[in-house]
Parts: C-alpha cells; sequence; structure tokens
C-alpha cells in the first residue's frame, strides 16, 4: 500500500462527533458502520477510523473498490473466514518454538520428540499447522472467484499480492496437493517450520490482505445498507462544500438539510431556538467531512466537497477539575486548540457551538467577536458557528465571506413544534422560557402547604 497523507482530527473531535467514542447512549459511529466478519479486520477497520485519508487518489480508489464490491457481493463472502483467523493468530503467536534443526529427516526426528514431551508444542503443531494449511486453501478458492480483468486498481493490487504468494512454493504445492483434506505428523512437523520461520512474513502477510479486504468489504456493506452517497471530491487548493439534503445517521426519521460552501462564503453563522436542530447539523457536517476522507458515501442526496488537512470541532467543552480549569477556561484553551490547528494545517473544516457559554453575556460577546474576527482571515478553511448571541449578526452582518442560515419552529397550543428544515437567514426566536414552562418548572419551585 502506498504512503498515505492523513486528516488531523484530535480526541475531542472523535469524542463529539461520537466516531468511535460514544456519548449518552455509548452508540458511535464505527459500531453503526462496522460490518467485518474477522476480529482482526474490525481491528483494521479502526485504525482507518482513526487515520483518515488526505489523499485524493487514494480516496478514489477505496470508493472505486467499495462500489465494485456492492455490485458483487455474491463474489465477495468471506464468512469462511470468520472463526477461523483466531485460530491462525494463535498459532503465530505460540510460545511453542519450531524445530531447530534443517534437514528433512532430522526436522521430523526432533519435532517427534517434542511432539511426545511438549504438550503445547502438540497442540500448536497438530491444531495450527492443520488450521493454516485450511486458510491457505480457502484463500485460494476465495481468489478462484473473483475475475481479475476489470478490477479497480487497489482490489487489484491487494489480490494480485495474495495470488503472488499463494502461487510460491510452498502454498502452491499445499493447494495442488490437497493438503486441507489431511497430512501426517511428518508433514505437520515440517509445515509448522515452514510456517512459523522460513515463510512467516508470507503467511502474516497474507492475513493482513485479507483484513484489508475485510475492510473494504465492510464498508461496502454499511454503505449498501445505509443507502450512503459517494460526494464527489473536488481537485482544488480552494474549500469548497456543497451538500443536499445531508442528515444524521443516528436518526431515525431524519431531515436533510443543504448548505454551500466556497472559499468566498466560508463562514456559517447558524441560528435557531433550543432543541431545533442545531447542534444535529453541526455533527452531521462534521461526519460528512470524516466519512468523505475515510472513503465511504454519505448520509444525503448529494455532496460535492474539497478534501481538508484537518476536522476540529468544539461542541461539548468541559471543565476540568484535576487541572484547576474553570469552563471557561477549557473553552479559551479549545480556541487556542483550534488557532494552532489553524497555523498548522492550511486547509480546516471547522464546527463551534456557542462560544464562550461559561461567562457572562458581555464577555461572551466580545470574546466571540475577537475570536470569529480572527477566523475571518482564514479564507482557505470552512467555519461553522451556531449562536444565542443573536446581537453577534449585528456585528458580522457585513464580513464578506459570512453567510447565515437558521432552524425555526411553530408554537401549537403554547407548545414549540420543530421541523428541523434549514432555511437561509437569522432566527430570533427565544423559546427557553417556553420550554421552562411547559415542563412546569415555575409550579415545581413553589413552596406547597404543609400542616405542622
Amino acid at each position: 500500500m502506498s504512503d498515505e497523507k492523513k486528516l488531523n482530527l484530535d480526541y475531542q473531535t472523535i469524542k463529539e462527533l461520537e466516531i468511535m467514542y460514544g456519548e449518552g447512549s455509548g452508540l458511535t459511529l464505527f459500531d453503526l458502520l462496522n460490518r467485518t466478519v474477522t476480529p482482526g479486520g474490525g481491528e483494521f477497520l479502526r485504525k482507518r477510523f482513526k487515520n483518515p485519508l488526505c489523499d485524493r487518489e487514494e480516496i478514489v480508489r477505496r470508493q472505486a473498490s467499495i462500489t465494485y464490491i456492492m455490485d458483487r457481493f455474491e463474489n465477495w463472502d468471506i464468512k469462511a473466514f470468520k472463526t477461523l483467523m483466531d485460530q491462525v493468530e494463535q498459532y503465530y503467536y505460540s510460545k511453542a518454538e519450531p524445530v531447530s534443526s534443517n534437514h528433512k529427516i532430522a526436522i521430523y526426528l526432533e519435532g517427534l520428540i517434542d511432539v511426545i514431551r511438549n504438550k503445547n508444542f502438540r497442540k500448536t503443531i497438530f491444531n495450527g499447522t492443520r488450521i493454516t494449511i485450511v486458510f491457505i486453501t480457502l484463500l485460494s478458492n476465495f481468489l478462484n472467484r473473483i475475475p481479475s480483468d476489470d478490477l479497480p486498481s487497489l482490489l487489484l493490487e491487494i489480490t494480485g499480492e495474495m495470488a503472488r504468494i499463494l502461487g510460491s512454493d510452498p502454498f502452491s504445492r499445499i493447494i495442488h496437493k490437497g493438503l486441507d483434506k489431511g497430512v501426517s505428523a511428518a508433514q505437520l512437523i515440517y509445515y509448522d517450520k515452514l510456517f512459523r520461520e522460513k515463510h512467516k512474513a508470507e503467511v502474516i502477510n497474507l492475513v493482513s490482505l485479507l483484513y484489508e479486504l475485510d475492510v473494504l468489504i465492510s464498508m461496502a456493506k454499511a454503505n449498501d445498507e445505509y443507502g450512503l452517497v459517494f460526494p464527489e471530491i473536488i481537485d482544488s487548493s480552494e474549500p469548497e462544500m456543497e451538500v443536499e439534503g445531508l442528515y444524521h445517521l443516528f436518526l431515525k426519521n431524519p431531515v436533510g438539510n443543504s448548505t454551500r460552501f466556497s472559499n468566498k462564503r466560508n463562514f456559517l453563522f447558524l441560528t435557531g431556538p433550543n432543541m431545533s436542530g442545531k447542534t444535529t447539523f453541526l455533527k452531521s457536517c462534521g461526519i460528512a467531512v470524516f466519512l468523505t476522507h475515510l472513503g465511504m458515501g454519505v448520509p444525503a442526496i448529494s455532496m460535492r466537497v474539497s478534501l481538508f488537512q484537518c476536522l476540529f470541532s468544539s461542541l461539548n467543552t468541559t471543565d476540568n477539575l484535576s487541572l484547576g480549569y474553570s469552563y471557561f477556561y477549557s473553552e479559551v484553551l479549545r480556541i487556542k486548540k483550534a488557532a494552532e490547528s489553524l497555523r498548522n494545517h492550511e486547509k480546516s473544516f471547522m464546527i463551534f457551538d456557542e462560544l464562550f457559554k461559561g461567562t457572562n453575556v458581555k464577555d461572551a460577546y466580545d470574546g466571540s467577536i475577537l475570536v470569529i474576527d480572527g477566523l475571518m482571515k482564514w479564507n482557505s478553511s470552512l467555519f461553522i458557528l451556531s449562536s444565542h448571541l443573536l446581537e453577534l449578526e449585528h456585528a458580522i452582518r457585513d464580513y464578506p465571506n459570512t453567510f447565515f442560515q437558521h432552524f425555526d419552529s411553530d408554537v401549537i397550543n403554547g407548545k414549540p413544534v420543530f421541523n428541523f428544515g434549514l432555511h437561509d437567514g437569522i432566527s430570533n426566536e427565544r423559546l427557553g422560557l417556553l420550554i421552562l414552562k411547559n415542563e412546569k418548572i415555575d409550579e415545581m419551585l413553589v413552596p406547597q402547604n404543609r400542616a405542622d
């Protein structure tokens, strides 16, 4: 595989977007999309989630492979390897060393003595070597089902390397003789030495290549199951993102929304009442960018997007009592981290939910203006800021790169009803007091008369 460039995202972003570390219910994007068959494939997929790509060519290659598999699922069934791979890995991590002799007869005699004397060695030889022979045979049968004439380049690399190894000795001999049907003790001892010494690197490589396939097949299954759409990746040095019908995968009945960014329209100021959908939209945008760099489809009708070097979020900053940080100071440090990321990465996608909630309104306003004014200078990146401070709109409305969208609601029979639709412009709705009263908080706080 090539030396791949990666999208930078830190632990807090991974956690806030619930990519791998869940909040609330604990559900994560990884849990939702993981369809790997083997435990090793699951670990490989986890590594992919931690290291999304930042290379257009590699992402397009991954998209092409996933599309190819989706059109031919019947040829890419690897369920037969599900329980097998754990046993193959246990074989290679065994503490029982292969025999030290190199001559064929000496290998057998030394191995026979070890089989009699060492229970662990006997188990390794009789089980592990047989399992590895079965693995090699199954892999050969799997490759025989796959046509090689029209494979996308990434799948061709993986299967081609598998075929090269399986076509060499001793693997081709094992396949040709059908040793998976039965093998003598002498053969087991002989092949054990080959598998775990002379050809150890090749067997481990075959295992890794199968896990690579497991990851791509898993991505294809998830893509198909959730009806994800591959984004068009714009080959541009300027930041762009245009998405139609974007929704959050965690929602059962989501409402799709649309927005459009460019380098001349790179700062979205998002408003709307509580519970109207702002934070969900922020997360949806962040997840769509993440999935794009992963090489998967996105939950949307369509999407055109340039690649970024950094994905950054500041949604749920908390205080840090162990370090003596207040909530407000933790917010300040998060903004400092954003500034450092902008300095280190030319193109970033950043989402912020309500700057400086941990201080008074005046400081929150002044601090927000300071930050927004600074972010405006980075026209190579895209930003979304949701806020309840409607006064900010008057201060930033004349900034050339700013645009405004909002969520709204209706009040029916004294209760807010949300449609979760995104609209152009600013929302001046304030529903906090209404929600408090609907929950009868004011009544609950009235002391009841009690008899003495």
